[in-house]
């Protein structure tokens, strides 16, 4: 059995947030540089299952209009979306090679469960370990946050671990993973492939 973390933002999901921030500031008719101000304030608080983006809404604006909430909801679920040419990669990588994957990644509540209902459409996938922040109540690059994951799962310790975010990388490093960097808004799937075969062939 050979092991490997994955983050989930911009590794697995392309992640963009300007369509979000539009869809903020054309709802709400506030500027970009407020709806900014907002996504930054409310994101950790999210990301460590504190909050959930429709409470933030209608307590930072105060908006009444369910519609509105709705929309704006809409176009914040919209803003993590699978790679799928990744994901059944990894499904059939995982299911020819004995490959136990975790996802380590910061994420909210309501992305979790929407990454979840993918996950458990793919059969290998959707067997891997989910240490998401939002139920460890810890952020990447936080130490908590691997040093949690290694002490659940200590199988995993030395395992190529693969992020996007180098500050990320490099507390990963601390804790002894081989963390390398991979960023699907920049790299060919091709980058990320290379590595997997390589971890699989040594």
């Amino acid at each position: 059995m050979k092991f490997i973390c994955l983050d989930i933002g911009n590794v697995l999901y392309h992640c963009d947030f300007k369509p979000f921030l539009n869809t903020l500031s054309k709802s709400l008719n506030i500027t970009l540089k407020d709806a900014e101000y907002f996504l930054g304030r409310t994101q950790k608080l999210h990301d460590l299952g504190y909050t959930v983006m429709s409470d933030e809404l209608r307590d930072h604006f105060h908006i009444k209009s369910e519609v509105v909430i709705d929309e704006i909801l809409e176009s914040w679920n919209d803003s993590v979306t699978p790679n799928m040419d990744i994901l059944n990669y990894l499904n059939d990588l995982e299911a020819d090679s004995k490959l136990k994957i975790a996802l380590l990644s910061n994420i909210g509540l309501e992305h979790a469960t929407n990454i979840d209902l993918v996950l458990k459409n793919t059969e290998a996938l959707g067997d891997c370990i989910k240490h998401f922040s939002c139920f460890v109540g810890a952020r990447k690059p936080s130490a908590l946050y691997y040093q949690s994951f290694l002490m659940q799962y200590p199988e995993f310790k030395g395992c190529l671990y693969i992020d996007d975010i180098q500050e990320n990388l490099n507390m990963g490093k601390k804790f002894g993973f081989d963390a390398q960097q991979f960023d699907l808004s920049i790299d060919s799937h091709e980058v990320l492939f290379h590595k997997l075969e390589v971890l699989i062939n040594s």
